[in-house]
């Protein structure tokens, strides 16, 4: 089967929501990803409007910070303070004019001020976890069978967040997508012997330095030197970096979700191989693990 029949047999072409600027280059990595098979794959995603939804039923979900900031755990002013940082530093993260090396700052004095935020209002363990399983977003249609099929074949998924990686384990845990070929990089929470929020586990994972240089073991790219392909998601140009430290990589597969802010998607087809716009579901991702997944049954 040519490279470009494998496109429309994944229903790659022709459809208004699916930009692919450089058709060539994408069906050469499809072809050398369906080639070598499941054996040299891994699969590297972010999380925050990338697994998890951006919108439901026409409303704009919550993202992982927001399960917690926008919670009755936080009182009326502390969640006018929140929207007041947040207001004040999202237009910076995705503006198109700002150079990256000022955004680096901006981002970690973002999060900074977020979880000072957070410890300040004395939250506790139980709360929290009580509180995540009652209000987290929902995920992207089609995760639970992403999730489970990675898993089945044994493929490593490395979930890499600027978010908060106790709502993200909770929320797996919820949906019983709990598996060992999964591992969660994100910011945690550290908490007392009595329960109480206390602190933020270093190192700060900002949107801007999702690489391996905040993975806690730098040995999970080295011990997986066979896996050299990558699918790799995400919903903003600073998540084009978290496959950086895989060794001798041979084909990166980049998927991006636009969500919104369409002026931005020349921007996106300029950086990512496969740009869905506004679409909420896994339906591009799976059928493309199920070619190669099935490449070799």
């Amino acid at each position: 089967m040519s490279s470009s029949s494998m496109l429309r047999l994944l229903r790659l072409v022709e459809q208004d929501h699916i930009h692919i600027t450089d058709a060539s280059r994408v069906e050469k990595i499809l072809s050398d990803l369906v080639a070598a098979g499941k054996q040299k794959l891994r699969v590297i995603s972010d999380f925050d409007q990338t697994l998890s939804r951006y919108a439901f039923n026409g409303v704009r979900c919550q993202m992982s910070h927001d399960v917690i900031a926008q919670s009755s755990l936080m009182s009326e002013p502390t969640r006018a303070k929140v929207k007041k940082v947040v207001d004040y530093y999202y237009p910076k993260e995705i503006s198109l004019t700002i150079p990256l090396s000022e955004k680096v700052q901006l981002m970690v004095d973002f999060w900074t001020q977020i979880h000072d935020i957070f410890l300040a209002s004395d939250l506790n363990q139980r709360d929290i976890s009580s509180t995540i399983r009652g209000s987290s977003p929902p995920l992207r249609e089609g995760c639970d069978a992403f999730m489970s099929t990675l898993h089945r074949h044994d493929v490593p998924l490395l979930v890499f967040s600027a978010g908060l990686g106790d709502v993200i384990q909770e929320m797996f845990s919820k949906y019983n997508m709990v598996y060992p070929n999964c591992r969660v990089v994100s910011n945690f929470m550290k908490f007392d012997g009595a329960g109480k929020l206390v602190g933020f586990h270093d190192p700060l994972i900002h949107i801007f330095n999702k690489n391996k240089s905040v993975l806690p073991d730098e040995s999970y790219f080295t011990n997986q030197r066979e896996r050299t392909n990558v699918i790799l998601l995400g919903d903003s140009p600073g998540d084009l970096q978290m496959a950086d430290g895989v060794p001798n990589v041979e084909n990166v597969l980049k998927i991006g979700y636009l969500n919104a802010h369409l002026e931005r998607l020349d921007t996106f087809t300029e950086l990512y191989d496969i740009v869905l716009v506004q679409d909420e579901t896994m339906d591009v991702v799976n059928s493309i693990l199920k070619k190669i997944l099935d490449s070799q049954t």
